[in-house]
C-alpha cells in the first residue's frame, strides 16, 4: 500500500474544506513524524495561516496577526502573501496600511518581510509609501536585487515620478541586464519613450556586449517589432531551459520537445502563432528577446530578474512574474487565446493566474511529480526535513489548484500513465473532471530529413571540433545524454560502469552540461567524474565527457556509434532516478540503440522489458551495474536477439512518437478547446 496515495484518497473522499498540505501535515504529526519538522511552533503557524485561507468570516485583525510570521519561512511567506491578496477588500488605512508602513520603516525588518509587503501592496493596489519612504528603501537595498527590483516595480505600478536622474545613475551600477531593462521600462513608463536618452542607454556595457539584444529591445519599445497574428494564438511556457542551450544548466528534453512541437503546430493554417516563453537570467552575446524558429513560431525570453541562488527561485516571485509577462506581451501586442503550462511551480502558477485574469483558456500538463517521491520503495512516507516537505507540498498544492482552474488537462503517455495520474489525483475521476483529461504523448522529429530541418552549421563540420579519443568508437559504447544533476545520476552510472565488468567491454560516453560556465550542480558532477578517474586511472581512455551539443550533433554522434555495432549491442542508458517521459530516450530508440531506462516515471508507458528495450532499477550504482551486466551477458554474441529489440524500439518511435502525428493530436486538442467556452465543464 502506498501511504501517500491513501492520504490523497482519504482527503478527496471527505471533500475537505482545507488544503491538502494542511491535511497532510496534521496526519503526519498524528503519526509522530514531527521530529524532523523545525518545531511545533512553526507547524502551528502553517496550520493557522492555512485555516485562515479557507475561513469564511476572516477579520482584518487576523490578517494583521499573520504579518508577524513573515520572514520565518519562505513557504509560509508565500501563503501569507496570498492570504493578504485574497482578502484585500478587508484592508484599511488604520489597519493593514499602518502596520505595513511600520514594518517597512523599521531598520531591523528582514528582507523577506519587506519583499512580501511591497509585493502585496502592488497586487492590492495600496499606495502606502511616500516618495521619501520609497527612496529610503531603494537606498538601503540598492545592492539587494530582489528588494530593489520589487521596489522599482512599485514605482512602475503607482507611476511615482521625481526619479529620472536617479534612474540614469542606477543604470550605471553593475546590475544584471534584466534589472537594467526594468529600469529602462520605468523611464519609459514615467517619462515617455521620446524623452529616453537612447544614446546613453546604448552605451551601457551589457548592451555593448550584446548589441542585438539592445536593438531588438528598442525596436519593441518603438513598436517596430509587433507580432502579426489574426487567428488562434497559443502560448506555451517553459521556464527551464532555452532552445539554444540544450543540455546546459537546467536545459533538458522539454526544450527540444517544445521547439519541435511549436514548429510543427505553426505549419497549420488554423494556427496563427505559437509563442514559447521562457525566463532568461543569464544572457550570452548572441541572445535576444525574441527569435522566430519558424514563420509562425516565436521564442520569447522574458527579461525577469530571478535570484538563481534560491533553492525555489520562483516561489516569492509569482506575482512579479505574472505582472512582468503581462507587460512583455502587451509591448508586443500578443494576446494568446490559450495558455499552456507544464510544471508544478510558482512560475507556471503565475502564467495560469495571468490567463484567468485575461479571461483566456488555460491548459495544464499534469505529471505526478513530486507525488511519486513522497514515499519509500515499500510505500511508507519518506522522513524528510521540514523545508523539503514544504517545497513538495507547495508543488502538490499548485497541482491541485491548476487542476481546479484549468479548462483542459493533458497527461503524458498512455492508459498506464492515466491510471497512475488517477491514483495521485483522485479528483480527476469526479464527474466534473472526467472529460477534461486528454492523454497525449510527447514526441520527436523522426525520419531521414531530421538533420536538415534547421538553419544551423553543417553538423559534420562541427563534429570535427569534438576531439574524441583515438579509437574510442572501436569498442561498444554506453551513451548517456542529459543535463548534469543529481536526479540524472551520471555519477552513479560512472560507478556502475567502472566498478563492474561492463568497462572491460564498453566505453562510456556522457553528453551534457555547460563546461565553459558550469553551474554549481554541474561543477559537482564534473568533479565527481574527475575524482573517480583519479582513483581509477586505468579507465581514463575508456571514458569521454562532451559538453552540451545541439540535437543535430547528438544525432550525428548516435549515427556514428551505430555504424560500429558488432557482437555487442550499442547501449543508451538513462540513469535518472526517475524520468517523467524521456525525449533523449526516444531519440536513442529512433537511432536503434538498445535502451535501458528507469523503472520509476513515465518511461514504462512505452518501453517494454525484453520487447523494445529494458526497464532497470536506477536507485543506485549497484542495481544499475547488476541489471545492465545481466542484460549484456544474455545478449552478447547474439546480434539477432538484440537487433530484434532495437528494431522494435525504432518502430515504437515511428508508430507512436513521430512529432508530425503528435502535433496533429495537440492541434485537435487546442481547436476543440478554442471552440468551447472558457472554464466550460
Amino acid at each position: 500500500m502506498n501511504e501517500f496515495v491513501e492520504l490523497r484518497n482519504n482527503y478527496f473522499e471527505k471533500e475537505q474544506m482545507y488544503s491538502f498540505p494542511l491535511f497532510f501535515l496534521e496526519k503526519y504529526r498524528e503519526n509522530n513524524f514531527i521530529k524532523n519538522l523545525e518545531s511545533k511552533t512553526g507547524l502551528n503557524q502553517f496550520k493557522e495561516i492555512m485555516q485562515l485561507s479557507i475561513k469564511k468570516d476572516i477579520k482584518e485583525s487576523e490578517i494583521l496577526r499573520s504579518l508577524s510570521y513573515l520572514g520565518q519561512n519562505a513557504y509560509l511567506d508565500c501563503y501569507i502573501t496570498k492570504l493578504i491578496m485574497d482578502n484585500q477588500f478587508l484592508l484599511t488605512k488604520e489597519g493593514f496600511d499602518k502596520v505595513a508602513i511600520g514594518l517597512l520603516s523599521q531598520e531591523k525588518t528582514d528582507e523577506s518581510t519587506v519583499y512580501a509587503l511591497i509585493d502585496s501592496c502592488i497586487e492590492c493596489d495600496r499606495e502606502i509609501l511616500t516618495k521619501e519612504m520609497i527612496k529610503s528603501l531603494l537606498r538601503k537595498y540598492i545592492k539587494q536585487l530582489d528588494i530593489f527590483s520589487i521596489a522599482i516595480d512599485y514605482l512602475y505600478h503607482f507611476k511615482l515620478d521625481g526619479f529620472e536622474q536617479t534612474i540614469y545613475e542606477w543604470l550605471k551600477e553593475d546590475y544584471p541586464i534584466n534589472i537594467k531593462i526594468q529600469l529602462i521600462d520605468l523611464l519609459v513608463e514615467l517619462y515617455s519613450l521620446e524623452k529616453l536618452d537612447q544614446k546613453k542607454i546604448g552605451e551601457l556595457l551589457p548592451f555593448q556586449a550584446n548589441k542585438k539584444l539592445f536593438s531588438d529591445y528598442m525596436a519593441i519599445l518603438n513598436k517596430e517589432q509587433l507580432v502579426q497574428h489574426d487567428g488562434l494564438t497559443i502560448l506555451q511556457s517553459m521556464f527551464y531551459g532555452d532552445f539554444e542551450n540544450s543540455g546546459k544548466g537546467n536545459n533538458g528534453g522539454m526544450a527540444v520537445f517544445l521547439k519541435t512541437l511549436g514548429n510543427e503546430l505553426s505549419k497549420s493554417k488554423e494556427v496563427s502563432l505559437v509563442v514559447t516563453l521562457t525566463i532568461t537570467n543569464e544572457w550570452s552575446h548572441n541572445q535576444s528577446l525574441m527569435n522566430f524558429y519558424s514563420e509562425n513560431h516565436l521564442f520569447l525570453r522574458a527579461p525577469i530578474y530571478i535570484d538563481a541562488k534560491n533553492k525555489d527561485p520562483f516561489l516569492k516571485k509569482e506575482q512579479f512574474i505574472k505582472r512582468a509577462i503581462d507587460r512583455f506581451l502587451m509591448k508586443l501586442e500578443i494576446e494568446p487565446d490559450i495558455f499552456h503550462v507544464r510544471y508544478l511551480d510558482n512560475a507556471s502558477r503565475a502564467v495560469a493566474l495571468l490567463s484567468k485574469q485575461l479571461g483566456k483558456k488555460l491548459v495544464f500538463t499534469l505529471t505526478p511529480d513530486p507525488h511519486r517521491n513522497m514515499t519509500n520503495n515499500d510505500g511508507t512516507l519518506k522522513d524528510l526535513e521540514a523545508n523539503d516537505y514544504f517545497q513538495k507540498l507547495n508543488k502538490i498544492k499548485i497541482g491541485d489548484e491548476l487542476i481546479s482552474e484549468s479548462d483542459q488537462i493533458v497527461g503524458i503517455g498512455n492508459h498506464t500513465v492515466e491510471k497512475e495520474l488517477h491514483s495521485y489525483f483522485p479528483q480527476l475521476v469526479k464527474d466534473d473532471k472526467k472529460e477534461r483529461l486528454w492523454m497525449i504523448s510527447e514526441g520527436i522529429q523522426a525520419g531521414e530529413n531530421v538533420l536538415n530541418t534547421e538553419n544551423t552549421l553543417d553538423p559534420y563540420k562541427e563534429l570535427k571540433n569534438i576531439k574524441f579519443k583515438k579509437g574510442f568508437f572501436e569498442r561498444p559504447i554506453i551513451l548517456n545524454v542529459g543535463r548534469l544533476e543529481q536526479q540524472k545520476s551520471q555519477d552513479e552510472l560512472m560507478k556502475a560502469w567502472g566498478n563492474s565488468s561492463i568497462s572491460d567491454v564498453y566505453n562510456l560516453l556522457l553528453i551534457g552540461g555547460d563546461l565553459e560556465n558550469p553551474s554549481n550542480d554541474e561543477k559537482k558532477m564534473i568533479h565527481s567524474f574527475e575524482d573517480y578517474l583519479f582513483e581509477y586511472p586505468h579507465l581514463k581512455d575508456k571514458f569521454h565527457h562532451v559538453g552540451a551539443l545541439s540535437n543535430e550533433n547528438i544525432r550525428m554522434i548516435e549515427k556514428q556509434i551505430m555504424e560500429h555495432q558488432d557482437n555487442y549491442p550499442q547501449i543508451y542508458l538513462c540513469s535518472s532516478k526517475k524520468e517523467e517521459f524521456g525525449i533523449a530516450i526516444l531519440e536513442a530508440l529512433s537511432q536503434k540503440f538498445l535502451v535501458l531506462g528507469p523503472q520509476r516515471g513515465g518511461v514504462k508507458s512505452y518501453l517494454e522489458d525484453d520487447i523494445n528495450g529494458f526497464l532497470i532499477d536506477t536507485s543506485g550504482w549497484k542495481t544499475i551495474s547488476e541489471e545492465t551486466e545481466a542484460i549484456i551477458q544474455r545478449l552478447k554474441n547474439n546480434p539477432l536477439a538484440f537487433e530484434k529489440i532495437q528494431n522494435a524500439g525504432e518502430q515504437t518511435v515511428k508508430d507512436r512518437f513521430s512529432m508530425e502525428e503528435i502535433a496533429k493530436e495537440f492541434l485537435l486538442f487546442y481547436l476543440s478547446l478554442k471552440r468551447s467556452k472558457v472554464n466550460e465543464r
